[in-house]
């Protein structure tokens, strides 16, 4: 069953429903089509990055290797930082705008240069602000610029015609051009 319009589809098996708390637990087709619906949205992969979780559903969960295997099959590019935060997590849950990664421990990378840091829990809400896709309240990620700032908001914005990454932390506002 599709999560976004209740259609049955593949299997013709329905995800599964953990009844305790109300949550769908999404296959790899189920996720392979959301990705799907988002590519044909954008070919940036921020905004692409920012539509699957938008467009994730309510109550669900994703099992770490499940999103793996669709990723893998819609033959995404995932670089950067976000591929070494999907290649650690164990679970990835939806409820209402909150998406919540657990991960396998704490993951450090980089960014161009500067560490950051993911924790073994990360909790962020997806949605827009001002008509952009934006990632807002999250938790559990730092940049490290002589010390470690906790990043609390990312947005895509636009000005002048110019495509801007907005990020905020509890060190201050930083934006950053997209090519």
């Amino acid at each position: 069953m599709s999560a976004l319009d209740g259609k049955p589809e593949g299997t013709g098996q329905p995800p599964a429903f953990d009844q305790a708390n109300q949550t769908t637990t999404l296959s790899v087709e189920d996720v392979r089509n959301i990705i799907a619906q988002a590519q044909a949205g954008t070919a940036d992969p921020i905004a692409l990055s920012m539509q699957i979780f938008n467009r994730l559903g309510g109550n669900i969960a994703i099992p770490g290797d499940t999103l793996r295997q669709a990723l893998t099959d819609s033959t995404l590019d995932m670089n950067g930082p976000i591929s070494v935060l999907v290649a650690a997590a164990e679970d990835i849950t939806k409820n209402g705008s909150q998406v919540t990664f657990s991960n396998t421990g704490e993951i450090k990378t980089e960014i161009s240069g500067t560490p950051i840091k993911f924790n073994r829990l990360v909790t962020f809400d997806v949605g827009t602000d001002g008509g952009f896709p934006a990632i807002n309240n999250i938790q559990g990620v730092a940049v490290h610029k002589l010390f470690w700032f906790d990043i609390k908001q990312i947005q895509l914005r636009q000005d002048q015609g110019k495509r801007i990454l907005h990020v905020e932390t509890s060190g201050g506002a930083r934006d950053f051009p997209l090519l």
